[in-house]
């Protein structure tokens, strides 16, 4: 049996699991297939295969392009089969099996695969910790918001500056003090101009953030995210 037949066979097995984590050979993979919305989710995702679809094309191009994603093995309509490529950045942070210093490497690594990504010509959309994954000091991404190729990749990657810095302060394993080195590892490796547009961007609402201050001690995780936000993106 190839790894596209056994594949085949878990989606006929488990036809409503979108994300399914499987071993094949003594090798560890990922299986993705379209989603089964029900009820009311039927009007929020009216055309899943449709979505699918573009995704896998996405992947694919991002993979011609030698993007840092996981390697795809199989990719149609029905299904994508992708490598095991470690725990998202959160589920690392979340760990308490590891040092302080480890969680920082990884935060590190990761700011830097992201500059380079966007050295690549290339942009994420959303970059979250969930959404960047790290295995024995190799970053890759995953669930891209975007297209491959942008219109406008400078004001893009000014949002994807900002989407990461935002998702760190998101996180509730991660210190202050974690957050600012992350920072700095970010804007050594990123291009100049795109931190100084980013930083930029963020003084137009500085008058946001004083009139949403006084409500500090009852905000939400969002609302305390966008606080940390700007105190450090400066």
């Amino acid at each position: 049996m190839t790894l596209e037949q056994y594949a085949q066979s878990l989606c006929f097995q488990y036809p409503d699991k979108r994300v399914y984590p499987f071993e094949f050979e003594n090798k560890h993979y990922w299986l993705k297939q379209p989603e089964h919305p029900q009820g009311s989710q039927r009007l929020l995702k009216p055309c899943p295969r449709k979505f699918f679809h573009q995704e896998v094309e996405r992947l694919l191009k991002l993979q011609q392009q030698n993007a840092p994603i996981p390697f795809i093995y199989v990719a149609n309509e029905n299904m994508l089969v992708m490598e095991d490529a470690g725990l998202s950045v959160s589920h690392w942070l979340e760990k308490e099996d590891i040092s302080a210093e480890q969680k920082q490497q990884i935060l590190n690594d990761s700011a830097t695969a992201l500059a380079r990504l966007h050295q690549q010509g290339l942009i994420h959309g959303r970059p979250f910790a969930k959404d960047i994954l790290w295995k024995d000091g190799v970053v890759n991404f995953i669930d891209f918001e975007v297209d491959t190729v942008s219109k406008n990749p400078f004001e893009q990657q000014i949002q994807d500056s900002i989407f990461f810095v935002f998702g760190l302060c998101r996180e509730k394993s991660i210190s202050l003090e974690q957050i600012k080195q992350t920072i700095l590892t970010y804007q050594s490796c990123t291009d100049k101009e795109i931190w100084q547009a980013s930083v930029r961007r963020m003084t137009n609402y500085r008058l946001i953030y004083w009139l949403l201050r006084p409500f500090k001690k009852i905000a939400g995780k969002d609302l305390n995210a966008f606080y940390l936000l700007m105190e450090n993106m400066r």
